[in-house]
């Protein structure tokens, strides 16, 4: 039987910088067809942000791939639920991490975040993991 992480126990900081292909990509795969992602002319001079956005739910993306990269086969992703506080542009580097925060012995409750070099946090989230 596999062994879960206990509560306080951290996951390794993971490192994401998404290039502007990957902004594409990711709205094209996704159908997220705002052009903030992908159309920075229109994004800095329509919207008024400095620059293209990540994606908030390519920041989630990243807040699973931290975790199932953490515990790896010894636990199976049960429930995802995440909340963006503020902007990402292209260039930022986002960290992500997380840490246990519940269990009963079968499962685990996770609460992950990405924020930037800065300190500032971009995304929590909450993710429910089972025992495979």
């Amino acid at each position: 039987m596999s062994t879960l992480p206990t509560v306080g126990e951290e996951a390794p900081t993971q490192r994401h910088t998404p290039s502007a292909l990957d902004l594409f990509m990711f709205s094209a795969s996704s159908w997220l067809l705002h052009r903030i992602h992908y159309d920075a002319p229109f994004t800095i001079e329509h919207d008024g942000h400095p620059g293209l956005l990540i994606h908030g739910p390519l920041q989630g993306v990243y807040l699973v791939q931290t975790a199932e990269s953490w515990l790896g086969d010894t636990a199976r992703l049960r429930t995802i639920s995440y909340r963006h506080l503020a902007p990402a542009y292209l260039g930022d580097t986002l960290e992500c991490g997380g840490k246990v925060t519940g269990s009963d012995g079968d499962n685990i409750e996770v609460e992950l975040w990405a924020r930037k070099p800065d300190g500032t946090v971009t995304t929590t989230g909450t993710a429910r993991f089972s025992r495979r």
